[in-house]
C-alpha cells in the first residue's frame, strides 16, 4: 500500500517544481518594491507576485537576488502551475539551481488528487528530496478518510525512498505502523516483488499469490508467479513481453500446477505480430491446455471457464499489391471429448489474386488457390489442392443499376490419402449475377436537433447457379468437398436512416439511426417446387439516441409459420454510470434458449449496485449470477461481490484506496446456500 503511494510521490517530486524555467524572464510585482544595486537584490512587500515561465509565486514579502536566482518568500506563500499547487509559511528557493525548501508545506497534485503535508518539503538536489513530519493522501478535507504519515521520507530518484516511522491512519486513528521502510524510487521500470494477493474459492480453497517483476531491457520484461492453492496445489507461472521495433511485438504466458491427488496441469499462450526480412508478416495466436479442468479451475468470465476447445494458429503472409500468399498452421484441441478424429490443418497455404481489370475493358479476372494438408490421429488424412479462376464484369445501366456477372471454375486435386491409394480429381463450375441500385433522399431540418436526414433504399438481386454433380467419390474433409447444387434467386432490401448533427464550431457528427435488412431466397430447382421459399431473415440496428441501442437478428420459417432463430440485444446507459443491457438468443434446431441481463445502478450514490445473470431457458437452469455493491468515497471504495455458478460459489470483499489500488481482500465460500 505505502510502497505504491511512495512510488507515486517519487514521480511527482521528480518534476517539482517542473514549472520552473531558469531561462525564462522574471516578472516581479508588489505594493512596495525596492532594488539594491550593490547586492542585486529586490525587496518586495504587499501582494507580491512573481512569474517565470509557468511558475507563479505569491506571498506577503519577498527577497530575490537577480544574479544568483535565490529568493526568500514569507507569509502565505503559494507556488502554482497548471498541474500543481505548493503552499507554505515560507519558501526558500533558487530559480537557477532548482533547489529549495518550503516550510509548513502543502502540495496538491490535481491529476492524482494527491495531498502532501509536511513540516518541510525540500529539494536538496536534482535527484534528492526530503519530507519531514509529513502525511500523504488522495482524500480531501481537514480530516481525510485515510492518510499515511512518516517522521521523515528521504527520496533519491534512481535509488531508494526511505520512510522512517510510517503510520497508516483511518481518519485520525492509527491503523498500522512500520518503523522503517526502504523502497526503490525509480522513475523508470524497476525489478522487484509485486504486492501479493490472498483469497478463497470453493474450487481452489485458500489462495496466496506472489509475483516477481523482472526488467530484461528497454523493450522486454517478465513476471514470475507463485501460487499456493490449498485445495489444488502449488502453481508456477511466467509472462514474457517484448517489443522489437514499431511493428513487432508480442507476449507469451506459461502456467503449471501440481494438482493434489491428480495429474499436473499446464497452459501455454502466445500472441505475436511482426515483420520478417523481405516484408513477410508473421502472426501467432496460440493457446493450449492439457485438459478442460484448467479453465474450470482458473476461468473468471463466461466464454473462458466453459471453453470446450482451444486453437493454435501460426501464419506467415506476403503481399504483392493485389496478390497475397498466406501460409497457416492450425491445431485444434477438443476439451470436451478426447477426440482423435479432430481435423488439423498442417499446413494450409492460400494464394489469391484479387479482382483485377483487364486492360480498359469492363471485364475482371481473379484467382483463388488453396493447398491443405489434412491430418488427424485417427481417420481420413490426405492433401488437397483447389484452384478457382474466375471472370467477371462490372456494368452500369442508365447510371442507376449495377450488374456484376461472374463465372468461375473450381478444380480439386487429392493425393496422399491414407484410406485409398488412388488419387482423386474433380472440377465444378459456378455462375452468379448481382443486380443492385441505391435510391436516396435528403431531408433538411426534419425534426429535433437533426440538421439533415438521409433516407437510403438499396434493393439487391442475386442469381446463383451450380450444376448437380456426383461428388460422393471424393474425400470428405470440409464444405469444399461437397459443393451443393444451386439454382436460386436471392433478394434483399436494405433501408438506412443517417442523421447529421451540427456543432456550434461548424463541424458535424453523423450517426446511422436505422439499418434494416430483409432477405430471402427462391429455389428454382424442380425438387424444391413444393417449398421454394427460404426463411426470411431480418436484421435491425436501431440507434435513436447516443445512449440507447437495439439490435435484432431473426429468421422466420415461412413454411411452418414460426421463428426458427432469433437474437436481440438492448442497451441503455447514461453518463452517470447507470446502464441496462439485456439479451436473448434462441435457435430451434440447436435447442438453444439463452438470456442475459446486466444492470448497473448509480442513483444511490455513493452506493453503486451491479447485477449480472445468465439463464438457460431450454434446460430451465441458471448459468451464472453475480451481484455486487460498492461504496465509493472520493478517495477510497469498498466492494462486496457474490458469485454463484454451477461449479463455484464465492463472496469477495475488496478495499481500494485511490492512487494505491486494492490494499486487501477477504473472501469465503457460501457453501450449501
Amino acid at each position: 500500500m505505502l510502497l505504491r503511494l511512495i512510488l507515486t510521490l517519487c514521480l511527482i517530486l521528480s518534476s517539482w517544481p517542473a514549472f520552473a524555467d531558469s531561462g525564462a524572464p522574471v516578472n516581479l510585482e508588489a505594493d512596495r518594491l525596492n532594488y539594491d544595486r550593490e547586492t542585486g537584490r529586490y525587496q518586495a512587500s504587499g501582494n507580491v507576485y512573481l512569474k517565470q515561465g509557468e511558475l507563479e509565486l505569491r506571498s506577503r514579502s519577498l527577497w530575490w537576488n537577480q544574479t544568483s536566482g535565490e529568493l526568500d518568500a514569507e507569509g502565505d506563500v503559494r507556488l502554482t502551475s497548471p498541474d500543481e499547487d505548493l503552499a507554505g509559511s515560507r519558501a526558500v528557493y533558487n530559480l537557477q539551481q532548482g533547489t529549495g525548501r518550503v516550510e509548513d508545506g502543502q502540495l496538491f497534485v490535481r491529476d492524482q488528487n494527491l495531498h502532501v503535508h509536511g513540516k518541510t518539503i525540500e529539494r536538496l538536489g536534482k535527484f534528492e528530496f526530503r519530507v519531514t513530519d509529513g502525511t500523504f493522501t488522495t482524500c480531501d478535507g481537514e480530516k481525510p478518510s485515510w492518510k499515511f504519515g512518516a517522521d521523515r521520507l528521504d527520496v533519491t530518484l534512481g535509488g531508494y525512498a526511505r520512510a522512517r516511522h510510517a503510520v497508516f491512519y483511518l481518519k485520525d486513528i492509527p491503523f498500522f505502523y512500520l518503523p522503517y521502510l526502504a523502497y526503490p524510487a525509480k522513475t523508470e521500470r524497476e525489478s522487484g516483488f509485486l504486492t501479493p494477493r490472498i483469497g478463497y474459492s470453493s474450487r481452489r480453497g485458500a489462495q496466496f499469490s506472489g509475483a516477481y517483476y523482472q526488467v530484461l531491457g528497454q523493450n522486454q520484461d517478465a513476471t514470475f508467479y507463485f501460487d499456493y492453492l490449498s485445495d489444488l496445489g502449488l502453481g508456477k507461472g511466467l509472462e514474457y513481453r517484448y517489443i522489437f521495433g514499431q511493428k513487432t511485438a508480442g507476449e507469451a504466458h506459461f502456467y503449471h500446477i501440481d494438482v493434489k491427488n491428480a495429474d499436473q496441469r499446464y497452459a501455454l499462450k502466445w500472441q505475436h505480430q511482426g515483420l520478417l526480412p523481405g516484408g513477410v508478416r508473421m502472426a501467432a495466436d496460440a493457446e493450449y491446455v492439457d485438459n478442460r479442468d484448467y479453465f474450470e479451475d482458473f476461468g473468471e468470465v463466461a466464454g473462458e471457464y466453459n471453453k470446450d476447445k482451444v486453437q493454435s494458429i501460426f501464419s506467415l503472409s506476403k503481399n504483392w499489391g493485389k496478390h497475397n500468399l498466406v501460409g497457416q498452421f492450425k491445431y485444434t484441441k477438443d476439451l470436451e471429448f478426447n477426440d482423435p478424429t479432430t481435423l488439423q490443418l498442417l499446413p494450409r497455404i492460400n494464394f489469391d489474386a484479387t479482382r483485377q481489370r483487364i486492360a480498359k475493358t469492363p471485364f475482371y479476372y481473379a484467382l483463388a488457390g488453396e493447398y491443405t494438408n489434412f491430418w488427424r490421429d485417427q481417420g481420413l488424412r490426405g492433401q488437397r489442392l483447389t484452384v478457382r479462376p474466375s471472370l467477371s464484369a462490372s456494368l452500369q445501366f442508365w447510371n442507376l443499376i449495377a450488374v456484376t456477372p461472374e463465372v468461375g471454375y473450381r478444380e480439386r486435386f487429392y493425393w496422399g490419402l491414407n484410406e485409398s491409394t488412388a488419387d482423386r480429381e474433380d472440377g465444378i463450375v459456378d455462375f452468379s449475377t448481382r443486380l443492385s441500385t441505391r435510391l436516396q433522399r435528403v431531408y433538411e431540418q426534419p425534426f429535433g436537433a437533426i440538421a439533415k436526414l438521409r433516407h437510403g433504399i438499396e434493393p439487391e438481386l442475386v442469381y446463383r447457379y451450380s450444376p448437380e454433380q456426383d461428388q460422393s467419390g471424393l474425400p470428405g474433409f470440409d464444405s469444399l468437398d461437397r459443393i451443393e447444387e444451386a439454382n436460386r434467386l436471392e433478394y434483399a432490401l436494405v433501408q438506412r436512416l443517417t442523421a447529421r448533427f451540427e456543432r456550434n464550431d461548424g463541424t458535424a457528427d453523423y450517426r446511422e439511426l436505422l439499418y434494416l435488412r430483409l432477405s430471402q431466397s427462391y429455389d428454382l430447382r424442380s425438387e424444391a417446387e413444393q417449398q421454394p421459399f427460404s426463411a426470411i431473415r431480418g436484421e435491425l440496428n436501431l440507434l435513436p439516441t447516443d445512449w440507447a441501442s437495439l439490435r435484432l437478428d431473426t429468421t422466420l420459417d415461412v413454411d411452418q409459420g414460426e421463428w426458427s432463430k432469433g437474437a436481440i440485444e438492448l442497451a441503455v446507459h447514461d453518463r452517470r454510470e447507470n446502464a441496462l443491457r439485456a439479451g436473448y438468443r434462441t435457435d430451434r434446431d440447436e435447442e438453444i434458449k439463452y438470456g442475459s441481463l446486466q444492470l448497473d445502478v448509480a442513483y444511490l450514490k455513493p452506493f453503486f449496485i451491479s447485477y449480472l445473470q445468465r439463464y438457460d431457458f431450454a434446460d430451465g437452469k441458471q448459468l451464472e449470477q453475480v451481484a455486487g455493491i460498492e461504496y465509493r468515497q472520493q478517495c477510497w471504495s469498498a466492494q462486496l461481490t457474490f458469485t454463484d455458478r454451477e461449479m463455484d460459489r464465492s463472496v469477495m470483499l475488496n478495499f481500494t484506496l485511490r492512487g494505491i489500488g486494492t490494499v486487501g481482500g477477504v473472501g469465503g465460500s457460501l457453501g450449501g446456500i
